[in-house]
């Protein structure tokens, strides 16, 4: 695709995890993926009858339109980060603004009435906000709202940036401006640098296009500012070479929960412990806490992600954000 390149130093030049017309995860991972397991069935049975209950969250978790709307005007001239709940991060660099994995509708599911339910309201909405660029790292219904993507407005206006065969639902939705990048791939577009890295995941929305598509974690540097989106993803080697290819990084943005039981997700998403063990390997400064507290996708309770990542041993700085909280970039 036009303006988009491989890295100089690109690992996977050899493009080993495109195979047999589909995309796997990066060798190094100790983990044998178990989500089509018996054990898998017991963890969907117990989510069908108690996945949608309602989650009893404090104010502090979750802030009112209002103070939300205050708080994303408060420091518009300035670099920020808004966070949506799950993987949905609204961060405005200098000169552009990106929002990451939209999802913003009452269910992450194909159906309206059915499926993992959002537990927690949505303070802020894309009327509100008004991204340059939307970077998607995967296909999942809580990671690409296809529902909220639908309605937005100046679709023309938006670039969006995402990993190979991602791209074509997006066009369907009206998007005209998609770039498709692979891992260690780079793409520029005002004064911004977008890079496309390896995660430990899957993809679909269906049970036809299993890993059709590919997955992935980014780096978007823009102002003298540099962040990491991990996406969706379990831990493995392949975050060292992140770090030694493309750190350090003054922000990360990392997955802590939908990870018990571990042997039926270690493959796919990182404990809360992990997920510092990625900020430490890619050489992060300060690490977020995301995709979590919104919506249950498996069997942990909703607020243990968030106490095990903030108690976790590291010389990392580390915090949570509540959904609707706008903070300064630089000073998180």
């Amino acid at each position: 695709m036009a303006g988009v390149k491989d890295l100089l130093d690109n690992p996977f030049a050899d493009r080993w995890h495109h195979h047999n017309g589909r995309f796997r995860s990066p060798p190094g991972s100790p983990w044998i993926d178990r989500r089509h397991s018996k054990q898998m069935l017991s963890v969907l049975g117990r989510l069908a009858v108690a996945g949608n209950q309602p989650f009893q969250f404090s104010a502090e978790h979750c802030l009112s339109r209002d103070v939300s709307l205050r708080m994303l005007g408060a420091i518009a001239d300035e670099p920020s980060i808004s966070w949506l709940g799950q993987a949905c991060f609204y961060i405005q660099f200098k000169g552009v603004k990106v929002l990451t994995d939209p999802f913003l509708s009452e269910r992450a599911s194909p159906l309206r009435y059915s499926g993992p339910k959002r537990l927690v309201p949505t303070p802020l909405q894309l009327q509100d906000l008004s991204p340059d660029v939307m970077v998607i790292s995967h296909n999942h219904y809580d990671h690409l709202d296809t529902r909220a993507l639908g309605n937005m407005v100046n679709k023309a206006n938006v670039t969006v940036i995402t990993t190979l065969k991602t791209g074509k639902l997006l066009r369907k939705l009206g998007f005209s401006r998609v770039i498709e990048m692979d891992w260690y791939q780079e793409f520029k577009e005002r004064d911004a640098i977008y890079q496309c890295l390896p995660a430990y995941h899957f993809s679909g929305r269906s049970l036809l296009d299993e890993n059709r598509a590919l997955w992935g974690s980014f780096s978007i540097e823009c102002g003298g500012v540099k962040v990491f989106f991990a996406g969706d993803t379990g831990y493995g080697t392949e975050f060292s070479r992140i770090g030694r290819l493309t750190g350090p990084y003054d922000v990360a943005l990392v997955p802590i929960g939908a990870y018990a039981p571990r042997d039926v997700f270690a493959a796919v998403h990182a404990s809360p412990e992990e997920a510092v063990k990625i900020g430490e390997d890619i050489a992060a400064k300060h690490l977020i806490g995301m995709h979590w507290g919104t919506i249950r996708l498996t069997t942990e309770a909703m607020g243990e992600p968030a106490e095990r990542f903030i108690a976790a041993q590291s010389k990392v700085t580390k915090s949570i954000m509540a959904i609707g909280e706008t903070r300064k970039l630089v000073s998180v």
